[in-house]
């Protein structure tokens, strides 16, 4: 008989064993959890076991792991598919290149392999081929031998461990879609995932029968333009003919036309329908390929042409970018201006139909719904991009359709959009305990005896001794900081892997400030290249979100800017304002902050300020940071482990995934 509940001996050794709810169960794929308390002494396992129960218990009433949607399965579903249906699509195009290309062979194997993961996604990846099976592969239209060959493939593929997926690839997706991926969701979400590939295979027409191209349309377009310039040249060429007299009637007489009208939105017989989502789709390759959009813009711009092609569609019953008329986007404008402020950002909104949006915008607060005038603008100047590339494609768009009118009227000097902090508030800002000594590295609001050296410590000083901007210097490699070319130090501000700037004249070399060098910036990097880190601040990564690193920076930093009443971005508009304060030249001022010349002779036939230069430039500004003594470096204990984010999703699946170390801990 135990000695109490869950208190079980092994040997001389006592352990604590529960059995899991069934929701634990399924998300961690563990029905028992089991700890050894390490003692024998019964008095002393009795106590420890109780303590275990207590904790479980909590732990099991309060926790429920979040279990995926049927609206992320859904959305996992299309990722899946097509991701598989591209990979499919190139391994096509390099078989079309063997010597022994066969699409009838090659249509048969990608059947069968598409018909095996159908019956894995039912039945498991170890199922057989059922009568019902064979029943719908019947319907389907597949001839005996072609279900043969579905077995033995289905059986080839069990037998060779094809048919089992990636775990990690489905893990990488349920992350995609915004869920966590325990054990219960990946179990979830493998036949939805098989399923996709199958479909994704059966689709074998596509590769192998249809026409990439619609060849017709192409070939009758080109007759056509044959057809005008065989008829301009012959217009054009002399002919020696004797002109009939022309008799002009005394009353004008109406010309009659065989054709009925065509109605004002309609496009002229035979010509095909384009809409808004192909050309943005043709934009977005054309700007990718030429390095003028990143990804960010390339999504940002898919979201307006997706949610300007929905609302043509769905309010105005047009498909046709030819029928487009200036109510359209006046209509369009008053959209957006009604639209609730945080639209676009949750996944689901772009599935979301016109009518489900105004829904959720009239919900919410009066102060919650309308797009600021900056996010307007820049969904107008897409759509306006969209319009030219149509004209430029033939498209036959009114001539009076124009987004200018719509766009925001600035009623402030730029100077005055975000004023700029007096050196009284940044005095302030830097005698706050994340500068001065906190109490731990995820509390440095609370004035203590630690002090960390992270993005919250030194990115503000970037933006004041640097004039860098948030996204500049929160994605700083350590790559980018230069000690070894010249006398003086200095970053390299520039397109990395980690971030991108906000333009090409952003790229530019900055000297590292002196004060920066005193309170050990350089020595910061030197420790995180110890550490095996690439960026600068790893402390704001996340490699389960695609937030901006800024965005975190803020976050931490909230506090600290409430009481001191500015942002990181007003900490640049000091820099430029202390500098000019300073009787420093434009020109040089442009150069440092990274904007462009306005005229030829400071573009094009200068070179950038040097970096000697640049310090005696530098060091005008105010130092506000005397007060602050250096530290030996100390990283944020996470950082110098090289783990992962504790915010992140992997962080928290793995402490999901993990009861006994929760209990312990």
């Amino acid at each position: 008989m135990a000695l109490a509940a869950n208190l079980h001996r092994r040997g001389a050794v006592y352990y604590w064993r529960r059995r899991m709810p069934a929701k634990f169960a399924l998300a961690t794929g563990a029905n028992w959890l089991k700890l050894s308390l390490r003692t024998r002494e019964p008095v002393r396992a009795r106590f420890l076991a109780a303590q275990l129960d207590a904790t479980a218990a909590d732990l099991f009433m309060t926790t429920m792991p979040d279990a995926i949607t049927k609206e992320q399965l859904a959305t996992l579903f299309r990722k899946a598919f097509l991701g598989h249906e591209a990979k499919l699509d190139r391994v096509a195009a390099f078989a079309r290149q063997e010597p022994g290309f066969d699409p009838v062979a090659e249509m048969a194997s990608e059947r069968a392999m598409g018909w095996s993961y159908r019956v894995a996604s039912v039945k498991g990846v170890n199922g057989r081929l059922g009568e019902d099976d064979h029943a719908a592969m019947a319907k389907a239209g597949l001839a005996e031998i072609e279900i043969a060959g579905v077995e033995e493939c289905l059986d080839t593929m069990q037998r060779s461990g094809a048919l089992a997926p990636s775990k990690a690839r489905i893990r990488e997706i349920i992350e995609d879609v915004g869920a966590l991926p325990t054990p219960g969701n990946v179990a979830r979400a493998e036949p939805i995932y098989l399923r996709a590939l199958g479909e994704a295979l059966l689709r074998t027409r596509d590769r192998f029968v249809s026409d990439a191209l619609p060849y017709d349309d192409l070939i009758a377009a080109l007759g056509t333009e044959a057809c005008k310039v065989e008829s301009e040249r012959r217009v054009a060429e002399p002919f020696a003919a004797v002109a009939d007299p022309i008799t002009v009637p005394s009353v004008p007489q109406p010309i009659a036309s065989s054709a009925p009208p065509l109605a004002p939105n309609s496009a002229p017989a035979g010509a095909s329908t384009v809409t808004i989502n192909a050309i943005g789709v043709k934009l977005i390759a054309e700007k990718r390929q030429d390095g003028e959009w990143d990804d960010k813009t390339c999504r940002q711009a898919e979201f307006i042409f997706t949610l300007f092609g929905r609302f043509l569609r769905e309010e105005h019953g047009l498909t046709d970018l030819a029928g487009l008329r200036q109510t359209h986007c006046d209509a369009f404008d008053g959209l957006l201006r009604a639209l609730f402020k945080s639209v676009g950002k949750s996944p689901k909104d772009k599935h979301r139909s016109i009518r489900d949006l105004r829904r959720i915008s009239e919900a919410k607060k009066p102060d919650e719904r309308g797009l600021a005038s900056g996010t307007r603008d820049r969904h107008l100047t897409f759509l306006g991009q969209a319009l030219v590339r149509a004209r430029k494609a033939g498209v036959a768009i009114d001539l009076s359709v124009s987004l200018t009118e719509f766009r925001a009227r600035k009623k402030k000097r730029g100077r005055d959009q975000r004023p700029t902090p007096p050196s009284t508030a940044l005095e302030t800002f830097f005698s706050l305990p994340v500068f001065t000594g906190c109490r731990a590295w995820n509390d440095m609001h609370t004035a203590g005896p630690e002090l960390f050296h992270r993005a919250a410590y030194f990115g503000p000083m970037l933006a004041h001794y640097e004039g860098m901007r948030r996204e500049e210097f929160c994605a700083l490699s350590v790559e980018d900081v230069i000690n070894s070319n010249g006398e003086h130090p200095y970053l390299h501000v520039c397109f990395n892997e980690f971030g991108r700037v906000k333009n090409t004249q952003s790229v530019r070399n900055l000297a590292l400030h002196p004060e920066l060098v005193r309170l050990g910036f350089l020595d910061y990097v030197t420790a995180l290249l110890r550490s095996g880190h690439k960026r600068d601040f790893p402390n704001l990564f996340s490699p389960s979100t695609r937030g901006l690193l800024g965005d975190r920076l803020y976050d931490e930093l909230r506090p600290a800017f409430t009481k001191a009443g500015f942002t990181t971005h007003q900490v640049r508009h000091h820099f430029g304002n202390a500098l000019k304060q300073q009787r420093v030249a434009e020109e040089f001022r442009a150069d440092l902050l990274g904007h462009g010349g306005k005229t030829e002779t400071t573009e094009r036939y200068c070179n950038p300020i040097g970096i000697k230069l640049q310090l005696e430039e530098l060091t005008k500004l105010p130092v506000l940071t005397a007060h602050l003594k250096p530290k030996p470096i100390r990283l944020v204990p996470w950082v110098e482990r090289g783990e992962i984010a504790p915010w992140s999703h992997a962080s928290r699946r793995r402490a999901a995934s993990s009861p006994a170390r929760r209990v312990r801990e």
